[in-house]
């Protein structure tokens, strides 16, 4: 009789992970929009156990970026004291972007969640935003990027280079090196390569 509630500890445990890869799968190929019904029959489950684990499209959303937004916030702390501030920049934005674009439709999603403070993702969010601020604050302080631009435009300027390369052929690489130059320094543009 104990081996009962164990087992179904194990089951929820392997169909929560199962959904997260699903739906992982399904938001890459057809965005954030993806039927949910979808993802519980390609799992094999009801759509009734995929609103057991998760409420909602965004408690679902929520759950496949956690991780993504604590390795972000991660990768900018580790940037942080970089001897070349620009370039430290670039690489936490470079990967922002990757992530951004991961799915789409993922922005205006990110967004709208993040924004409500009662949501699982505002404070990862506010803590990713903090510590990429703080990449931005250091390559302003060494003359690399303009001191008027604010962390939220270079933010908002990289997702929307990585989302604009989804809907055409440019590449997303090309589209953040325009993104810098424009937020570069007179000085920083002429003396730095992106």
């Amino acid at each position: 009789m104990s081996q009962a509630p164990r087992t179904q500890r194990a089951d929820a445990r392997r169909n929560r992970e199962q959904l997260l890869d699903k739906a992982d799968a399904a938001f890459r190929r057809h965005g954030v929009r993806a039927s949910l019904a979808e993802i519980a029959r390609s799992c094999n489950i009801a759509i009734g156990t995929l609103y057991r684990h998760f409420p909602t499209r965004e408690a679902l959303l929520e759950a496949l970026l956690r991780d993504r937004i604590e390795s972000l916030r991660n990768h900018a702390e580790r940037l942080a004291g970089s001897p070349e501030p620009l370039e430290a920049l670039i690489e936490w934005l470079r990967e922002f972007g990757q992530c951004s674009s991961a799915y789409q439709g993922l922005p205006e999603s990110v967004v709208a969640t993040a924004g409500d403070e009662e949501s699982d993702l505002h404070a990862g969010v506010m803590s990713m935003h903090a510590a990429a601020g703080a990449l931005l604050t250091q390559a302003q302080r060494s003359g690399a990027v303009r001191p008027d631009v604010s962390r939220a435009e270079v933010l908002a300027l990289a997702c929307g280079a990585a989302t604009a390369s989804q809907y055409g052929t440019a590449d997303p690489d090309r589209l953040l090196r325009l993104v810098v130059e424009g937020i570069r320094t007179p000085a920083g543009a002429a003396g730095a390569d992106g």
